[in-house]
């Protein structure tokens, strides 16, 4: 267990039966937990940390994920959210395959960037699996780096194609590091010292947050109310979250779907509806087109790694 003052999620998970700590709580009052884990033998453990109050406005969490490859699936589905995350991989290299190009995979190691997607990606987790990472909120990643969100648009990068050489000398603490919590403070340092453009990143993330609130409000309704050209929102959406508003909507609007449809079971037909689909084909053709197969499918499969997201209240 790792001590911290911060704010943490657990997921244990073992052969056979699984069980799922969701409720967040301070780590310094462990009585509870201990009762659970000293039984147990842990196979994956996942935990979420709070950002430092400068860095909350532009990142959701810190995560970290510790396990061995075999306890996940040959390709593990991940599902675009919208987010962009940069990845510290401190365990054996992992291999990313975009669906849209199935036979390449990308190795990689130390550190990288996983840009905002609109198709599914797959890992492969490979012997130790040993990772720390940011997730940044929609559009808060452009605090941090100087090139438009867009680049990273349905990409796998080298962190220091973005971050440069710098971010070499952090990966090398972060081996040399012995807790968790000095690992994040450490990430959370190297961020604070990156960030610009705080106050345009703030203005583009409330416009941001508009969107994500009310989809049905329209880029041309949006651009009424706060006077800003529809042409310019549009071109602030790009650099910022990676998508055009439209992919942007779609993408947000199918991951609250999909979080209801795992939080409370109901019929397709319901869930699509209460989603804003017109129809159950409709929400269907969605759902293949962000996850590369079927509800009933993705249901019998049972990812791993997108369940652990769809129970984060972060994501």
């Amino acid at each position: 267990m790792v001590k911290s003052r911060d704010s943490m999620f657990l997921t244990f998970r073992w052969p056979e039966r699984s069980f799922y700590c969701w409720k967040e709580f301070n780590l310094n009052d462990r009585s509870s937990v201990l009762k659970i884990l000293r039984p147990l033998r842990i196979m994956i453990q996942y935990l979420e940390f709070t950002p430092a109050h400068h860095l909350l406005p532009f990142i959701e969490c810190f995560w970290m994920l510790k396990s061995q490859g075999n306890f996940f699936k040959k390709r593990e589905l991940i599902i675009p959210g919208g987010r962009v995350e940069l990845i510290f991989n401190l365990g054996d290299a992992v291999e990313w395959t975009d669906s849209r190009s199935p036979a390449i995979q990308r190795s990689f190691a130390g550190a990288y960037l996983l840009g905002p997607r609109n198709r599914p990606f797959y890992v492969q987790q490979n012997q130790l699996v040993e990772a720390i990472g940011v997730r940044f909120r929609h559009g808060g990643v452009a605090s941090f780096i100087s090139a438009p969100a867009n680049i990273l648009t349905n990409e796998v990068l080298e962190a220091d194609e973005i971050f440069g050489d710098k971010i070499n000398d952090l990966i090398q603490q972060l081996y040399e590091s012995n807790s968790h919590p000095a690992s994040i403070t450490l990430i959370q340092n190297f961020l604070a010292n990156q960030i610009h453009n705080e106050s345009d990143t703030r203005l583009t993330m409330r416009l941001i947050s508009r969107v994500k609130e009310s989809e049905t409000l329209t880029l041309r309704r949006l651009s009424e109310t706060t006077g800003i050209h529809y042409k310019k929102m549009e071109r602030l959406f790009s650099r910022y979250t990676g998508y055009n508003p439209k992919n942007f909507t779609r993408v947000i609007r199918f991951y609250k779907t999909l979080k209801e449809m795992h939080s409370k079971p109901a019929s397709l037909t319901g869930i699509g509806l209460n989603g804003g689909y017109y129809d159950q084909p409709h929400f269907i053709r969605e759902f293949k087109a962000f996850t590369g197969t079927t509800p009933s499918q993705f249901t019998s499969e049972n990812p791993t790694i997108a369940n652990f997201l769809l129970r984060s209240k972060h994501v």
